[in-house]
């Protein structure tokens, strides 16, 4: 029998022998911080096997089963077709565990603890056989006098996928935005807020991606066109923000897009059938059209309170057709003269700067950032000017946050972000679920695992479950918002951590022989590792500093 605390292997195989771990006599965290522990069991036969949690009464916590998914290992080339490349297994699913008899021979756990107190907290996890206690991992948490403060906060955005939602739970079309859709919906938007995420995504015509996810994205607006012209149906796209708001996702309420995939638009005629049509952008036709809907979607959103909060989103298109939209936008401002404002994920290299800065909300892809240094001078220079730049990964990216994707991966991407000095995270996708992501996450097209970052829960269960890619995207984001507080609070504190971002290693990639991003050599996963590690520990020796600083 084995039962022992475990690191995260760089491949989490089903078939892969477990790393032991050596746990430190106790893990220092600020008030309100979660921590997760990973540890595994190893059986020597099928028998009534029971895990349960000791002490940790002043604290709350949750313990998961790690499940895997299968997936293939590289990249596809028709679309709706999945590649016939070779399928493997990874742990990545945290099952809220039930205290059920397992039957399996070989199991892997992940135990996440968070208190609200500071003081030393100590309990353990006791493994028994047929109710008899077979061994125990002790563990101890140093919980410091340190809050985290509301206003220190790094960006995130994830794009959300309520249609996915509804087609994985059955919820037919008659009842979108119903009470169980919304019940549904919700679990994915609670999770989101969790890791800190605080933009609303939605889509303002139908399918504005050209069907890239798995299933189809509708307009949360309809449009109806009649013989006087068209009229919309905010009705969706009510329903989804106020669900957001209430949830807590509040900063920003991104619509795409004014630019869509092949130009095409999609409204209702008056026979109640969907139809398309191709407007280029620039066009009579497309100022037309689009002006039509600006004068409609202003006055609404304006009279709902949302104006200062929304913006136009619109992901990688050339600066010609962006200076068609911003010139629209000009011509449809609110009551008070502002014009909406605009949101674009690019390559900012192929932009001059006074169109830059009409674009409120930057987002440059991990492969396009160029040198750090410059790079921080553009994200300062915007800042000073009240514009937001953050950085986004995606499908062909390493380090990335793919199922193959080492776990520490998702950490480095994150801090790789603040070492380039951007205000936030932008990744797509939060949910765009494959069919049966829990038993396949393949996809047609992209990495597995790329389209999302949680999963739905299983017949019977609650809640969308964290995958191990999530939990680290949210540790990740909590250890930056620690930099960013004591960076205002203890900035002397945080000589060594500034150094160690500043000269934070780019690791390259390459393809396998399966088109997937991979590191170009071997050493990478531990070399990230090791970053992250050394990135961790200072923090911890900062905040030490801060608090003896106080006293």
């Amino acid at each position: 029998m084995y039962f022992n605390w475990v690191t995260l292997k760089e491949k989490l195989r089903v078939d892969a022998d477990f790393l032991v771990l050596e746990q430190k006599d106790k893990q220092v965290l600020w008030q309100s911080e979660k921590s997760f522990h990973y540890f595994a069991a190893t059986f020597d036969e099928q028998t009534n096997i029971s895990l349960k949690i000791e002490g940790f009464s002043d604290c709350s916590y949750q313990l998961y089963q790690v499940k895997s998914t299968s997936a293939h290992i590289g990249r596809g080339s028709q679309w709706g077709v999945i590649p016939d490349h070779p399928i493997t297994s990874y742990y990545d699913i945290l099952v809220p565990y039930n205290q059920t008899s397992l039957t399996t021979t070989q199991q892997l756990f992940c135990l996440e603890v968070e208190s609200y107190d500071p003081g030393l907290k100590s309990g353990r996890i006791q493994l028994l056989i047929d109710g008899v206690l077979q061994g125990e991992l002790p563990l101890s948490l140093e919980i410091l006098p340190q809050k985290f403060l509301e206003s220190e906060s790094f960006g995130l955005e994830l794009w959300q996928y309520p249609f996915a939602v509804a087609r994985y739970y059955g919820i037919s079309e008659e009842n979108y935005f119903g009470s169980e859709h919304l019940a549904r919906i919700k679990e994915s938007l609670v999770r989101y807020r969790q890791a800190g995420g605080d933009v609303i995504v939605t889509a303002i015509i139908h399918d504005p991606w050209n069907h890239q996810t798995y299933d189809d994205y509708p307009s949360l607006i309809k449009w109806q066109k009649t013989a006087s012209g068209f009229t919309y149906d905010f009705t969706w796209f009510d329903q989804y923000v106020e669900l957001n708001l209430e949830v807590g996702i509040s900063e920003k309420i991104k619509c795409f897009s004014m630019l869509p995939w092949e130009d095409k638009i999609y409204f209702w005629n008056e026979e109640n059938e969907l139809q398309q049509a191709q407007y280029l952008a620039g066009s009579n036709e497309w100022q037309m059209i689009w002006g039509e809907f600006l004068s409609a979607f202003v006055a609404h959103i304006e009279a709902k309170g949302w104006f200062d909060k929304t913006y136009i989103a619109i992901d990688e298109r050339p600066a010609e057709t962006l200076a068609h939209v911003i010139a629209l936008l000009e011509q449809y401002p609110n009551q008070l003269g502002e014009r909406l404002k605009l949101s674009c994920a690019m390559d900012y290299q192929n932009f001059d700067e006074m169109l830059l800065d009409q674009i409120a909300d930057v987002s440059i892809g991990q492969s396009h950032l160029g040198s750090r240094t410059a790079f921080n001078t553009l994200c300062e220079s915007r800042r000073q000017k009240g514009l937001f730049t953050s950085i986004y990964n995606c499908v062909g990216d390493y380090p990335s946050m793919f199922l193959y994707s080492s776990p520490y991966e998702t950490q480095w991407v994150l801090w790789n972000a603040v070492s380039y000095g951007s205000d936030g995270f932008l990744r797509w996708a939060l949910d765009a679920w494959v069919e049966n992501p829990l038993e396949n996450a393949s996809h047609w097209y992209w990495e597995s695992g790329d389209p999302f970052l949680i999963y739905p829960h299983e017949k019977g269960g609650s809640g969308a479950y964290l995958s191990i890619r999530y939990q680290q995207l949210i540790e990740a984001m909590t250890q930056i918002r620690k930099y960013k507080q004591l960076k205002k609070q203890s900035p002397s504190s945080l000589v060594e951590l500034e150094e160690t971002l500043a000269t934070l290693i780019f690791p390259q990639g390459t393809e396998n022989s399966y088109g997937a991003r991979i590191a170009l050599e071997s050493t990478s996963h531990k070399e990230i590792q090791q970053a992250i590690e050394k990135i961790n520990e200072l923090l911890n020796q900062c905040t030490l500093a801060a608090l003896q600083e106080e006293k």
